[in-house]
């Protein structure tokens, strides 16, 4: 079958942005900001080297049908003595119509799959697809393999809602917990400050290595801030004088996500989880955001269950897989 679709690269931050925020459910990784931050925290250079096995080089796509924009997607390739043998693309290609169509998602995905065919190297690919056997099907007759690794799961919590609606909304345990905290004097201070950013990565440091888990690095934190920092919001838990809580969330677009997060043990005896979540997702609401992103999870872990008691729209995306 005849490919419909046309493949061009976007170099303007303007442009991007004008086509990010036509999609309905953007994610993160694919902001031109975040695309940024990777290529500077990852050390790549402008001039090439006669080996460079650097870091992550940005490339965003956009995918027209018929003469109009119908996708977008944000790359991040691997160069080895000037030539590209891997990319990565997560949470992509992202739809500007909120219902595209199946013939336009498949002309998209033929595209994407057309460009790994002839010495492109490998592509890794999480597409923000629902998880389901319709679009399994789907990758697999176009010709993608199954990598094998789950895709991305987490809940959106509607901030177009009022704040009724959205308390009502909440498990009646989580519910419970948060008016227990509130009445602890528990007060929420957000920062843009570089010395909070510092702050929230010393303590995001220090979960890792109390928690043994591995998160964004200190150099993506860093790079991020820089590339938006009027889109990286810190938050703190104050309880009397001491701070008992921290997080870090992104914005981009019309959307907002957690991304790092510290709760003190006084903190935690103050479920100050239940309300710095709940404050934040009040205030990103004033700030003009639609959605609050949780930051993803597993059903199978504590932090992962104690997100789905907001009760947001809750999804899972398709599994990885390999293009070469």
């Amino acid at each position: 079958m005849a490919n419909r679709c046309s493949v061009s690269l976007v170099t303007d931050a303007a442009e991007w942005d004008a086509l990010f925020s036509r999609v309905e459910h953007p994610h993160m990784v694919q902001s031109w900001a975040y695309g940024e931050a990777k290529q500077a925290a990852g050390g790549w250079r402008t001039r090439r080297r006669v080996v460079d096995a650097g870091g992550w080089r940005a490339r965003r796509l956009v995918f027209e049908r018929e003469g109009e924009p119908v996708a977008i997607c944000e790359l991040l390739d691997k160069s080895l003595a000037g030539f590209r043998w891997a990319s990565r693309l997560n949470r992509g290609p992202l739809f500007l119509d909120a219902d595209p169509g199946d013939d336009v998602v498949r002309d998209v995905y033929r595209a994407l799959r057309s460009r790994w065919k002839h010495l492109r190297g490998a592509l890794v690919l999480a597409p923000a697809l629902t998880a389901d056997a319709e679009n399994y099907r789907m990758m697999t007759e176009i010709g993608f393999r199954d990598h094998h690794v789950r895709g991305w799961c987490s809940d959106r919590v509607d901030l177009r809602l009022d704040e009724e609606q959205l308390r009502k909304n909440l498990a009646s345990t989580w519910r419970n917990r948060l008016r227990a905290a509130e009445r602890t004097g528990l007060v929420l201070r957000v920062s843009q400050s570089p010395e909070d950013v510092e702050w929230i990565i010393d303590r995001h440091v220090e979960n890792m290595r109390e928690k043994g888990f591995s998160g964004p690095s200190p150099a993506l934190l860093r790079a991020l801030y820089r590339a938006a920092p009027d889109d990286f919001l810190i938050f703190q838990a104050r309880l009397g004088e001491e701070t008992v809580g921290g997080m870090m969330v992104n914005r981009f677009s019309h959307t907002a996500e957690y991304y790092v997060g510290w709760f003190g043990r006084e903190g935690r005896k103050a479920n100050v989880g239940n309300f710095m979540f709940w404050q934040i997702a009040l205030e990103l609401q004033r700030r003009g955001c639609r959605w609050f992103d949780l930051g993803g999870y597993s059903s199978s872990d504590r932090f992962g269950r104690f997100k789905q008691g907001m009760r947001g729209v809750e999804y899972e995306l398709l599994n990885e897989w390999l293009a070469f």
